[in-house]
């Protein structure tokens, strides 16, 4: 029976200890408000962030705060979603979207991960956009983008119609006097007819 209790608090602890590990060195991290993932990108001490939603639309002007064991810095995402900055300190412990926690790392600073040495690109995916997003901004997002997919929809289903080709009007020139002239049916005509009979002539 101790047996059986000794093994299964070392699968405990094993499993404990392992999945602490992948939540600590895993490049990877899922939360309810968002899905984070960073890789190296060589360039020392900078972080770089990407916001996106799950269509991946980018989250523009959303203000993005960086922790690091040397303080914190701000940026917010351009027209693509992205923003960066040169930070220092070791390692990143903590990103904030719009003062929302979507990282989090909080042994960080004993585990060295993820490292600031070779720079950190983060791509986080925004599971509440409305949220990580200025107010209203992810709101006037989503209309531009229906407005956009409506008018593309209505030009798809539009048949042009056919124009006709326009001609030039055929002008004739106007007839000369002599061909529109009539011959005068009150006058007489000088030639007799042929099958008229010859004058009588006096003997």
């Amino acid at each position: 029976m101790k047996r059986w209790i000794v093994f299964s608090v070392v699968i405990f602890a094993v499993a404990f200890f392992g999945n602490w590990s992948w939540k600590e060195f895993s490049p990877s991290q899922s939360g309810a408000l968002a899905d984070v993932t960073w890789e190296e990108s060589g360039k020392p001490y900078a972080v770089k962030v990407k916001l996106v939603d799950q269509e991946g639309n980018p989250l523009v002007a959303s203000l993005i705060t960086v922790y690091t064991d040397d303080g914190y810095f701000d940026f917010t995402t351009n027209i693509k979603g992205e923003g960066s900055a040169m930070c220092s300190g070791t390692v990143v412990f903590g990103i904030q979207a719009q003062h929302r926690t979507v990282f989090s790392k909080s042994l960080a600073r004993y585990t060295g991960s993820p490292p600031l040495a070779n720079g950190l690109d983060f791509t986080i995916v925004a599971k509440r956009p409305d949220v990580l997003a200025p107010a209203g901004g992810y709101d006037h997002l989503k209309y531009e983008k229906q407005t956009g997919e409506a008018l593309k929809s209505l030009d798809e289903h539009l048949v042009p119609r056919e124009v006709p080709e326009l001609t030039a009007p055929v002008i004739s020139e106007p007839a000369s006097p002599e061909e529109t002239a009539e011959p005068n049916s009150s006058e007489e005509s000088d030639t007799p007819p042929e099958d008229a009979d010859p004058p009588a002539t006096e003997s």
